[in-house]
């Protein structure tokens, strides 16, 4: 296809090309820029005058440290915050109004005729630069004039009142810290005598070993022995308490058990066992030792009754002998115990004392060491009063002995810049405001489809203007017949792919070569001579004399000619017939009918192929729209030097509301760009002509 169905149109979109439009406007860029440069020169010869700058370097020390608080409640954090803080220093209007006094005591003159001083520091302030080397302790001051006279002495004057400034600052901050060290040194000082004191009186009261942590171990350790001896005590008296309970319980059931049941149970047993038990050890010459063995006769002489009685008796003084170890372990218990809570609440009282005395010097340490720290700085600041200050002079400014080059250079490459600027902008600017549609790419960025193909100037070939209407017949060899060649062949895919027949060209203003577009199109096409045709509906006829017919009008010609042969010339040597009809204009109405229009190509269609109407130009006349709505592929021959994007895009808006089904674009006259596809297409086109030409034998 020629192209697709008429799509909605990009309207607004500029088709601009900065590279292409300084490549385009080259020439014209070298040409800005070379007058521009020499007026750049003359100029800055002319007004240039002698710049002199000077500089002085002035070193911090000691070194601050890179942080300086660690609390975020400060306003200075870093070295950085401190190094910018002495540069708001340096500019302070007490430190500039002191540098010029003492300018101008020396004999130079800063302040003009009725200036104050507070005008004289501000401009000094903006004439002054001062620059911090980044991670470094330097601070650079530089200065710049036309006159060199004094230049040196007002920076140096600036550098050697700032460091007096900070000498006088730094000397009355060491005297205030000097007199807050020392009252803190006095308060702290009878805070550390109280201390002592009260740690005195501890000592005193509980005796100068309590102050120590082991000597509570000692108490301690006697605490705990009175808790055995308690716990031994309270042991046996729960023992003899036991056994009178259990002698208790033996005393009843014997006085309870009868003598026959004594004799036959084991009770009896366990006496003479426990008897015999208690025998042993005794002198035989002890009255136990007599009773016992009485009583084990006596029992053994089944003499049971008497020996329940010395059992009894036996048992009686048993319970006396543990009643009398009874209360004597429960005494001993008792006075234990007392001595338990004297011990314990003296323990106590021993182990207050050491936790009084251990945060006592707790705190006498603590004290101690803060009284220590406020004496070594009291001796660094006072080791500081003696020392220079804390700022030096690394280098003093120095009359300038030549002017500074900078100035000159940087309104040269600025002027370099502002001139490159002003070609390239008058290049693009130029490109911006060309509303030509002189390249096929513009063609798509405006109307939203790429164009059908595209036709050069024809100067590029030295081809006369008066050939261009056959330039397949004069210059077959050319570039030229090479791109219509190419548009023949779309035109011929059009019509075997959608049977297209009717092919309209129109001009959007005209004088766009519609005709001779037509023309050599129509020759290039595959088919017989008569079998194309073209009708010359142009104003302007190109015909010669004797072949015009000059018709009233479409209705009247179509009238009077029954036959097409009345009306279309038919020469030997064209490749096409022609059926010049002129102005197609009735004589009684303001435009032609559709009516008209489609019985002619009704005709036509009978006989022709291929039917080319040669139109006149789309937004000069009614008839363009009428044939356009008739015909099968609308084609618009823009002139890429004459004719405007919003021109084009108001043409194929036109098209769209008349519903055209196919519009195609060809862009006539294209004069090929640096670097661009045309002119790399036509040097390679006549390249291959050249090699050809001695195989062939053809000549151009």
């Amino acid at each position: 296809m020629l192209e697709q169905q008429v799509k909605p149109i990009r309207r607004g979109k500029l088709p601009f090309n900065a590279l292409q439009a300084i490549l385009d406007n080259i020439i014209l860029i070298v040409v800005i820029i070379t007058i521009g440069f020499i007026i750049l020169v003359a100029a800055v010869l002319v007004t240039h005058k002698p710049y002199y700058t000077v500089s002085a370097s002035i070193l911090f020390e000691p070194r601050v440290p890179e942080v300086l608080y660690d609390s975020n409640d400060r306003y200075l954090h870093s070295f950085e915050d401190w190094m910018r803080t002495q540069s708001h220093e340096l500019e302070s209007s007490h430190v500039l109004q002191a540098a010029i006094e003492n300018y101008e005591a020396d004999g130079y003159k800063l302040r003009l005729p009725d200036e104050t001083m507070k005008t004289a520091v501000d401009r000094l302030r903006g004439r002054l630069q001062t620059q911090i080397v980044p991670n470094t302790q330097l601070m650079n001051l530089k200065m710049g004039s036309k006159n060199k006279e004094g230049l040196a002495e007002i920076v140096n004057a600036v550098v050697d009142e700032y460091i007096d400034h900070k000498d006088r600052q730094r000397q009355e901050q060491d005297q205030n810290k000097l007199a807050y060290l020392r009252e803190k040194k006095t308060k702290y000082s009878q805070r550390l005598d109280q201390e002592y004191q009260d740690l005195t009186a501890i000592s005193g009261r509980y005796g100068t070993a309590i102050a120590d942590e082991k000597n509570m171990y000692v108490y301690l350790e006697m605490f705990m022995n009175l808790r055995n001896r308690y716990n031994q005590a309270l042991t046996e008296r729960i023992e003899r308490e036991n056994r009178l309970t259990a002698l208790y319980n033996q005393k009843k059931r014997l006085k309870e058990l009868a003598i026959y049941d004594l004799k036959n149970s084991q009770l009896l047993l366990e006496m003479e066992q426990e008897i015999n038990s208690k025998m042993v050890g005794l002198d035989e010459n002890n009255s136990l030792y007599f009773e016992y063995s009485r009583l084990l006769s006596e029992i053994s002489e089944n003499n049971i009754k008497t020996a329940k009685k010395y059992l009894i008796a036996d048992i009686d003084r048993t319970i006396n002998e543990e009643a009398m170890h009874y209360e004597t372990a429960r005494q001993t218990e008792m006075d234990i115990n007392g001595e338990m809570d004297k011990a314990q609440l003296e323990l106590m009282a021993i182990n207050s004392a050491v936790l009084k005395t251990t945060t006592q010097r707790q705190t006498i340490d603590r004290i101690t060491n803060i009284w220590d720290r406020i004496n070594d700085r009291i001796e660094q600041i006072e080791i500081e009063l003696f020392n220079p200050g804390r700022v030096q002079v690394l280098s003093s400014a120095k009359v300038p002995e030549f002017p500074d080059p900078n100035k000159l250079m940087k309104k040269l490459i600025l002027g370099v810049i502002a001139i490159v600027g002003l070609g390239v902008g008058t290049a693009a600017g130029k490109e911006y405001n060309d509303k030509r549609v002189n390249r096929t790419a513009d063609v798509e960025n405006v109307l939203g489809f790429p164009a059908t193909g595209f036709m050069i100037d024809s100067s590029l070939e030295n081809i006369p203007e008066d050939s261009l209407d056959q330039v397949y017949a004069t210059h077959p060899k050319s570039y030229m017949v090479e791109l219509y060649n190419e548009l023949a062949v779309r035109v011929e895919r059009e019509h075997h792919n959608h049977g297209a027949r009717t092919f309209a060209m129109f001009s959007l203003k005209g004088k766009s070569g519609v005709s001779s577009v037509a023309r050599n199109i129509l020759a290039m096409l595959d088919a017989d001579k008569h079998e194309k045709i073209l009708i010359d509906l142009n104003h302007k006829i190109t015909m010669p004399e004797d072949d015009i017919n000059s018709p009233d009008g479409l209705i009247e010609w179509l009238a009077a000619n029954r036959s097409l042969e009345d009306g279309i010339v038919n020469r030997v040597d064209s490749y096409f017939d022609v059926l010049p009809l002129g102005n197609l204009r009735e004589l009684n109405i303001a435009r032609i009918r559709p009516s008209a229009v489609q019985e002619l190509f009704k005709r036509l269609q009978q006989r022709y192929k291929y039917i080319f109407i040669d139109c006149p130009p789309m937004l000069l006349a009614s008839e363009a729209q009428t044939v356009a709505q008739e015909v099968d592929v609308s084609m618009l021959v823009v002139d890429s030097q004459r004719d405007t994007w919003p021109t084009l895009t108001r043409v194929v808006s036109i098209l769209d509301k008349l519903q055209v089904q196919v519009v195609s674009v060809i862009l006539n006259r294209i004069k090929p760009r640096r670097a661009g596809y045309i002119a790399k297409s036509l040097e390679s086109h006549y390249q291959n002509r050249v090699t050809a030409l001695p195989q062939s034998g053809l000549q151009d």
